[in-house]
């Protein structure tokens, strides 16, 4: 009678092999919460533009720009739509009267991406924190 050999992992195999999936997995992961957040900046910078358009109709109606985001036309919170940024609107250097600065502020957690802030001036120009290259990308 002779002995047949035994299919299956030894117990050393199977060790080895949880221990790359762990190290792969501790690269990968980071990664992609990374791309992830990226992912969800448009949600804020959608939110800027449309805030500043509804200024920009505010203004016409009443001639000066308003800091109450939801006074707006249209706007109906101060949250972006997918709920990952909180908008604010403050007078530029010269005041509401005639300009404005808009700042989408990452909250929850967007809190943890690179960008931390998205800001829009009205005269178009774009800011960053903590840079513009970071959050625009331009």
């Amino acid at each position: 009678m002779s002995k047949q050999a035994q299919r299956g992992f030894t117990l050393i195999e199977l060790m080895v092999t949880v221990a790359i999936l762990a190290i792969l997995s501790g690269i990968a992961y980071p990664l992609y919460e990374s791309q992830s957040r990226k992912g969800k900046r448009p949600d804020g910078v959608t939110m800027l533009e449309k805030v500043a358009q509804a200024e920009q109709r505010f203004f016409a109606d009443n001639n000066t720009f308003t800091t109450t985001v939801t006074a707006l036309p249209g706007i109906t919170s101060a949250t972006s739509p997918g709920g990952y940024y909180d908008i604010t609107v403050a007078g530029d250097t010269s005041g509401i009267a005639s300009s404005f600065v808009i700042t989408a502020k990452a909250i929850s957690g967007q809190a943890d991406d690179a960008c931390k802030k998205f800001i829009l001036h009205s005269t178009g120009h774009r800011d960053g924190d903590p840079d513009r290259q970071t959050c625009w990308g331009k």
